[in-house]
C-alpha cells in the first residue's frame, strides 16, 4: 500500500510517549521469553522451556490432577446439554475413556493399555507440550502480539511475503514460534489470530498446514540420533521447507481459500516504502486496542487451558489408535507401498526404510525417528530428516487442532496437501542428489 502521507501521522506525539515505552519494553520482553537463546548447565534453552521444565518437574502429580479436574468439568457441562449432537456425545464418551486412562496412571504411574514405550515417552512429552507448556507460554504471548510486534512484521515484511508467499509480514512472526518454540504454540496464535480478524482464511490454512515444522531443539536431537551433520540438516531443510512453500502457496487446495477475515477488526495491515519502523509503530499507535494486561494474560491463560483440555482427551485416543497400529507392520508397509514405488522408480537408496518411516512420520513424526535403523545410507537418512521435520502435518499435532477449532480446513485440504508436500520435497531430494552423484562422478 501507498505511505500515509498526512502530516498529522508523520511524528510521534507527546501523548503517545508512555504507549512507545510499552511497545519496547513489552516486546522485548516477550520476544526474549521466547526466542532469546540461554545457556544453562551447558545446555542451550530458551526462558520459555526452562520455565516450564521447572514446574513440570516439581509439580508433575500435581498436573496430572489438574488435567482430570479440567476434563471431569468439561465432561459434566458437556453431559448437562439438554441437547446433544452425535459429535457431542463421542466427545463424552472420549472424554470419560481419557479420565479413565489419567486415573489409572496416577494410581499406577503407568499407562497400561500401551505396549511400546518409545510411543508412551512421546505420548508424555505431547500432553507436557498441551496442558503445561501451553498455558504457561501463554502468559507471556500478549508481550508479543498486543503491543506492536504484529504491525512491525507486517510494515516491514509485507511487500516482501505478499510477493513471494502471499501472505502478511506478520506470518514471519508466526513462523519463527513454530520454528523455536513449538507447534501447538503456533496452532493457537494462528488460532486467536484468525478469530480475533488479524489474519485471513487462506493465510491461517497456510499457517495451520505448512508452517508447522519441527523446532530447532528436536531438529537438534534428530541429527544427533540420524549422525547427521546439525548445520547441514538445518541449511538443507530450511532450503527445502522454503521452495516447497513457494509451490504451495501458488496450487489448490490452498490458492482457492477465501481471502477473507472471520471478523472486520480496528487492526490495519499496511506496508510502506520509506520509514517502515517509524510508520509501524504510527500505525500501531494509532490503531491500538487499550487493554489492561493482567486481564488480557488471564484472558490468554483461560482460554488456552480450554484448549487444553479439549485436546488431551483426543490425543490420547490418538496414540491408542497409533498403538494399534503400529504393531501390525502389514498395515504400515501396505499404507507406504505406493510411496515406495515411486521411490523405486527415483532409484532412491533404500525406498522401504523411507516409506515405512515417512508413513509412520503422518501418525507421529519423532516415533518415525525413534524406530529408524541407522545402518541406512546417508542420503536416505538425510531424505527421511528432511520430509519429517518439514511434512507440518500429523495425526497427533495440527489433525487433532484443525477437527476440533478450525474446521473450515477439511480433510480433503489436510490430505492434498499433505501429499502435495511430500511429493514435491521428495522430488527436490531426488534432483539435488542426482545432480550431486553427476558433479562427484
Amino acid at each position: 500500500m501507498d505511505d500515509v502521507k498526512s502530516k498529522k501521522t508523520q511524528e510521534i506525539r507527546r501523548d503517545d510517549f508512555f504507549e512507545l515505552v510499552k511497545l519496547i519494553v513489552f516486546s522485548a520482553i516477550g520476544s526474549c521469553v521466547f526466542f532469546l537463546p540461554l545457556i544453562i548447565n551447558r545446555q542451550v534453552v530458551f526462558p520459555v522451556f526452562f520455565i516450564t521444565d521447572l514446574v513440570y518437574l516439581k509439580y508433575e502429580q500435581f498436573v496430572y490432577i489438574c488435567i482430570i479436574a479440567f476434563i471431569a468439568l468439561l465432561c459434566i457441562k458437556e453431559i448437562g446439554k439438554k441437547e446433544k449432537s452425535i459429535y457431542d456425545k463421542i466427545d463424552i464418551v472420549l472424554k470419560l475413556i481419557s479420565l479413565v486412562i489419567f486415573i489409572i496412571l496416577i494410581t499406577k504411574n503407568e499407562f497400561i493399555f500401551f505396549r511400546d514405550d518409545n510411543l508412551v515417552q512421546i505420548m508424555k512429552e505431547s500432553i507436557f507440550k498441551v496442558i503445561i507448556f501451553l498455558p504457561i507460554s501463554s502468559i507471556f504471548l500478549p508481550l508479543l502480539l498486543d503491543y506492536g510486534l504484529l504491525y512491525i512484521f507486517d510494515c516491514c515484511f509485507g511487500r516482501f511475503t505478499k510477493k513471494f508467499f502471499r501472505t502478511s509480514g506478520k506470518n514471519i512472526l508466526i513462523f519463527a514460534l513454530f520454528f523455536f518454540v513449538d507447534s501447538f504454540l503456533g496452532f493457537y496464535v494462528v488460532y486467536k489470530l484468525y478469530k480475533e480478524g488479524k489474519l485471513r482464511k487462506n493465510e491461517a490454512t497456510h499457517a495451520i498446514l505448512n508452517y508447522p515444522i519441527l523446532h530447532i531443539s528436536i531438529v537438534a536431537y534428530i541429527a544427533s540420533r540420524l549422525k547427521i551433520n546439525f548445520i547441514l540438516l538445518v541449511i538443507s531443510y530450511l532450503f527445502i521447507f522454503t521452495v516447497t512453500n513457494l509451490i504451495l502457496c501458488r496450487i489448490y487446495p490452498i490458492k482457492n481459500k477465501e481471502k477473507t477475515f472471520f471478523i472486520k477488526n480496528k487492526f490495519k495491515e499496511k506496508s510502506y516504502k520509506k520509514n517502515k519502523f517509524k510508520m509501524s509503530i504510527l500505525l500501531y499507535l494509532e490503531n491500538r486496542e487499550k487493554k489492561n494486561l493482567f486481564k488480557n494474560i488471564l484472558n490468554y491463560f483461560n482460554q488456552t487451558i480450554n484448549i487444553a483440555s479439549n485436546i488431551i482427551p483426543v490425543l490420547l485416543i490418538a496414540f491408542l489408535f497409533i498403538d494399534i497400529i503400529i504393531r501390525n507392520s502389514n498395515i504400515v508397509s501396505m499404507v507406504g507401498s505406493i510411496y515406495e514405488s515411486l521411490l523405486i522408480k527415483l532409484r532412491m537408496p533404500y525406498p522401504d526404510y523411507i516409506a515405512k518411516c515417512i508413513v509412520l512420520g503422518f501418525f507421529n513424526q519423532i516415533y518415525s525417528i525413534e524406530v529408524l535403523n541407522n545402518g541406512i545410507s546417508f542420503i536416505s537418512r538425510l531424505t527421511i530428516a528432511i520430509i519429517i521435520i518439514c511434512q507440518g502435518i500429523s495425526l497427533t499435532t495440527n489433525i487433532i487442532f484443525i477437527r476440533i477449532y478450525m474446521r473450515f480446513i477439511n480433510y480433503k485440504d489436510i490430505l492434498l496437501v499433505y501429499l502435495e508436500k511430500v511429493l514435491i520435497m521428495t522430488f527436490i531430494v531426488f534432483l539435488i542428489y542426482y545432480f550431486y552423484l553427476g558433479f562427484s562422478a
